[in-house]
């Protein structure tokens, strides 16, 4: 009778050794990156892209914050358009500034020629916000050693 005890006693505590030794894995193929990426890009700055790499997407988050002209600009266009009805809150103009360059923009390599593997079929911009803005592409096989987001002449670097 003891020994079935300490026996029980012993593999509960090899048991609970292996889960503390067993290594967390690594889901293959994600991976992620963040890198400081300060563009001027017209009536906005982006000072940084977030990127994670996945089997099926490639996903990137570009903080930024539109330039202060711009941004007085469009609160008084929201407030003309508004005429009194609501309250203008200026993280609404913050993002509608943000999305001006968002929605134009583009992945393309270190040549500036558009990366259709990941461009073809995927959603591009999904979402715009007063302090970032969100994509998501198609995941390639190999990413070019330089990428790019570009709208028009300006560009950030996400690679």
């Amino acid at each position: 009778m003891l020994y079935a005890a300490v026996t029980g006693m012993k593999k509960l505590f090899e048991l609970g050794d292996k889960r503390r030794a067993a290594p967390r894995r690594e889901i293959p193929g994600n991976k992620t990156a963040t890198m400081r990426a300060l563009s001027d890009l017209g009536e906005s700055v982006a000072s940084g892209v977030h990127v994670i790499y996945s089997p099926v997407r490639l996903y990137l988050c570009v903080a930024m914050e539109p330039k202060p002209d711009a941004l007085r600009a469009q609160i008084d266009a929201d407030q003309r358009a508004a005429k009194g009805m609501f309250e203008v809150d200026e993280n609404w103009s913050a993002a509608e500034v943000n999305a001006r360059w968002a929605k134009r923009a583009t992945l393309v390599d270190g040549a500036g020629h558009v990366l259709y593997g990941a461009v073809s079929g995927a959603r591009g911009l999904t979402d715009v916000g007063a302090k970032e803005v969100f994509f998501e592409f198609g995941a390639m096989e190999t990413y070019p050693e330089a990428m790019y987001l570009v709208s028009g002449d300006t560009r950030v670097r996400v690679r």
